[in-house]
């Protein structure tokens, strides 16, 4: 199936954009820890969107010393990936608030009334609410151009800069083929590492 070139070409964020995005929800709110939550899952797994929306409170946990997040991915496949601490601490500290962490049928992130409730356990998040608390937050730390696909350009970009190997990336992020994988590979040209400089005759 060819890949979409508008989500091939999502703007990548740097480091410190996305940090500015992760701070700025306002966490005395509910709405805040959980849109914290949300955009954390998207820059800390490089999901899509329909899988943030799908994920249930069940598709998280802990198995062999490692909080997990489990997805459901294209063609109806499981893609079941370990979480680092901070994208664990900020999910715990949204269900706690929530109150909805033990039930586990429970979609994981609810839609919230007047900031500070949680609704309906069985009403899944639109992909145009992701789109808009995602461009709320660009707007509000005067970022533009980007869209909630770019966390997904941007997971991967930098997971490869940071020396992950690039068949993990693409387990991580749930590509049939590595050549989709290296479509979102946006580092910079590192001229200094060109293979000429290595040859000699």
């Amino acid at each position: 199936m060819p890949v979409n070139a508008s989500r091939v070409e999502a703007k990548v964020l740097t480091p410190d954009e996305v940090r500015n995005l992760l701070n700025s929800p306002d966490i005395s709110k509910l709405q805040g820890l959980r849109d914290r939550a949300i955009l954390s899952t998207l820059f800390f797994t490089g999901c899509r969107v329909s899988e943030v929306c799908s994920l249930k409170v069940k598709d998280f946990y802990e198995e062999q010393g490692f909080f997990v997040l489990d997805f459901w991915v294209k063609g109806g496949k499981r893609n079941r990936m370990a979480i680092n601490q901070e994208l664990q601490i900020v999910l715990g500290q949204y269900l706690t608030e929530a109150g909805h962490g033990p039930d586990q049928a429970s979609v994981l992130f609810l839609p919230v009334k007047s900031g500070y409730k949680a609704s309906d356990p069985k009403r899944k998040l639109s992909r145009r609410t992701i789109d808009h608390l995602f461009n709320k937050y660009a707007k509000e730390v005067g970022i533009a151009g980007f869209t909630p696909h770019s966390a997904r350009a941007t997971f991967i970009t930098q997971a490869l800069e940071n020396n992950c190997p690039i068949e993990a990336v693409q387990k991580t992020v749930g590509h049939a083929q590595i050549k989709t994988t290296q479509m979102y590979d946006k580092r910079t040209a590192k001229y200094r590492e060109s293979a000429s400089f290595a040859v000699r005759y």
